[in-house]
């Protein structure tokens, strides 16, 4: 039977992530997939580094998306040197587009309280977007808020840690993880691994684990739908956003439009109802879009928790065994911040301490809400 310092469960960007940078550190290191690699939300996600876009408070939560985004500059560089591919990142910022004279007063205001921050009135935003539309009162600019290719970096990020020994395991669902001696046996259809440590990292269907190790599953699926475009020319270079709406260039000049939000919805397919919707909202927003051909449209299951933040750190009884899941719409987002705590965790480097009671386990266990 094969051994491992440490079996990860699940080889999406989170899974992915922490298997590099375990192994980078000289660990034994398998990751173990029931599909493809980075094939479910990973691949669906529009790549949005929105560490302002998606949060209004200035809470912890806030603090571990903006240390995340800060990083991909220096990983863009480090995975293109380790594995020669770009992840494609852009740093073009993102537009919070104002329909009312209200919104853009409050966009204002908020211009006031960051530096990252800036109104554009109306004109000044048409010089910079041509093809937004002549109803809008004015755009906050966030400078630092930018995209990349989730996928890339997923990808990337395998083939760094197979650089560095680890081993991947596509197409092979854990069935089960039990103690036994002094680590855990990982059983799937292609057999069973011996792990000393076992990090679950596999999104929404983490709830299984939750449960088969006596644990309360907080875990519940959040549908989300887009669909792309493939311009005739460029239409526009920042990633636009209103009313849960946006609309993200990118490098092979296809245009994402997202997205839905459908809590409970196991279906991963689009629909005509959800497509529809985004259709009419985009055209709103960049009216000439609506001419645009229509290339591909898909759907994800996003993994919310009960209040709506992630999970890292170790089982309350079994040591040894730990989470890293729960991202719901920031997966892209937090993988490197998550990457990075969990080789703290694993180490036990005490890099990281300060998110570690936020978003441990103990919440779960205690009915302790983080928002």
């Amino acid at each position: 039977m094969k051994v491992f310092d440490v079996g990860i469960v699940g080889g999406g960007i989170i899974g992915q992530g922490i298997a590099y940078q375990l192994a980078k550190e000289g660990l034994k290191v398998a990751v173990f997939e029931g599909g493809t690699i980075g094939g479910k939300a990973t691949s669906a996600a529009a790549g949005m580094l929105g560490a302002h876009s998606e949060n209004e408070e200035r809470d912890i939560f806030y603090e571990l998306c903006l240390e995340s985004r800060n990083i991909y500059e220096t990983l863009s560089a480090e995975l293109m040197e380790q594995t020669g591919i770009d992840i494609e990142l852009i740093n073009e910022g993102m537009y919070r587009l104002a329909f009312t004279e209200e919104e853009a007063v409050e966009l204002q205001k908020l211009a006031e309280t960051n530096v990252e921050f800036e109104f554009h009135p109306r004109e000044y935003a048409f010089e910079n977007e041509p093809s937004l539309s002549k109803s809008i009162k004015g755009a906050l600019w966030l400078k630092g808020d930018g995209q990349v290719k989730g996928s890339s970096v997923c990808y990337a990020f395998m083939k760094g840690a197979q650089k560095f020994g680890a081993k991947v395991f596509e197409q092979c669902p854990v069935m089960e993880i039990k103690k036994e001696g002094g680590g855990y046996k990982i059983s799937t259809p292609s057999g069973s691994f011996l792990s000393n440590k076992v990090i679950v990292a596999s999104g929404v269907w983490s709830g299984i684990f939750f449960e088969q190790l006596g644990l309360n599953n907080p875990m519940k699926p959040v549908k989300g739908e887009c669909f792309a475009v493939k311009p005739k020319k460029i239409i526009i270079k920042k990633t636009v956003f209103y009313d849960h709406c946006y609309i993200v260039p990118k490098k092979d000049g296809k245009v994402i439009i997202g997205a839905t939000s459908y809590e409970n919805d196991w279906d991963a397919n689009p629909t005509v109802k959800g497509i529809s919707g985004l259709m009419t909202k985009v055209q709103k927003l960049i009216p000439s879009i609506g001419d645009e051909p229509i290339v591909d449209a898909w759907s994800s299951l996003r993994p919310q928790t009960e209040d709506s933040w992630p999970y890292f750190g170790e089982h309350p009884e079994y040591n040894g065994i730990y989470f890293a899941t729960g991202h719901y719409r920031n997966g892209i987002l937090l993988a490197p911040i998550t990457s990075l705590i969990m080789k703290d965790i694993i180490l036990n480097t005490k890099k990281y301490q300060r998110f570690l009671n936020a978003f441990s386990l103990n919440r779960l266990c205690s009915g302790a809400k983080g928002r």
